[in-house]
């Protein structure tokens, strides 16, 4: 708990993040991944590949940005940077870590911005214009985000509330990726399973709030919460899948 308290005051974000619970939530899932890396570790690696198998496929002579990529747990900066003339990471908010591999670099940047462009203002929700004018752009990939986009947003109001706000909120991101002037490739999780003792999947949860999104080319599991994270007999598993071009 103290970590995380250190973390939560030294870690820069927009100024909205702190006071909505956002940034809390950021530190939340570094302390989170700590207690289960080799749980997380398929799921992360398979993000990475699924993201620069994607970005593979397209002109390198520009630039490519990572919606996201606060903890670059999940996202093969490295080699992005490698491929692509520049690398443009953006989340709300972004560890010392990410800071510090993008200033080794050299070629990428640290972006904090609020891909939404509706947190402040909820329940009204904006048609991003984000990116829409950059002809420099070659490559933009949202990895692991879709999901989170209303989880902070949308705590305090009413289960139907919530969910309706939150499906607003998914396909406003879903719309937007599909106005970008590139491809843009997608990891997102497609559903959530509660799983009991004996293995068993006892509910399943639709992350995305009745949204749609494109077809997976590709899914795997992610073991989000191993037996013990948030009881003693359930496990929660994510169903994730990645779109190389939404």
């Amino acid at each position: 708990m103290l970590r995380e308290a250190i973390d939560w005051l030294v870690t820069p974000s927009l100024p909205f993040a702190r006071r909505s619970g956002h940034l809390s939530e950021f530190v939340a899932i570094a302390a989170r991944r700590r207690r289960h890396r080799a749980a997380w570790a398929p799921h992360e690696a398979r993000s990475r590949a699924a993201v620069l198998r994607a970005a593979m496929t397209v002109d390198p002579d520009g630039t490519a940005i990572i919606l996201g990529a606060g903890h670059l747990y999940d996202v093969p900066l490295a080699e992005l940077a490698a491929r692509f003339r520049r690398v443009e990471l953006v989340d709300l908010a972004f560890s010392a870590a990410t800071r510090r591999a993008a200033r080794r670099l050299g070629n990428v940047t640290c972006i904090r911005h609020d891909v939404t462009e509706s947190l402040p203002e909820l329940p009204r929700v904006a048609a991003p214009g984000f990116l829409l004018d950059r002809p420099d752009l070659r490559f933009v990939a949202s990895v692991n985000l879709l999901s989170q986009l209303a989880v902070v947003a949308t705590r305090e109001l009413e289960d139907d509330a919530a969910d309706r706000l939150g499906r607003a909120l998914v396909e406003a991101h879903l719309d937007w990726l599909g106005r970008l002037p590139c491809p843009a490739a997608l990891v997102c999780d497609r559903a959530i399973e509660i799983v009991g003792p004996g293995g068993e999947i006892v509910a399943s949860l639709d992350p995305l709030k009745g949204a749609a999104a494109p077809a997976a080319d590709e899914t795997w599991t992610w073991d989000l919460a191993p037996r013990g994270e948030v009881d003693r007999v359930h496990s929660v598993r994510h169903v994730v899948g990645a779109t190389d071009r939404s």
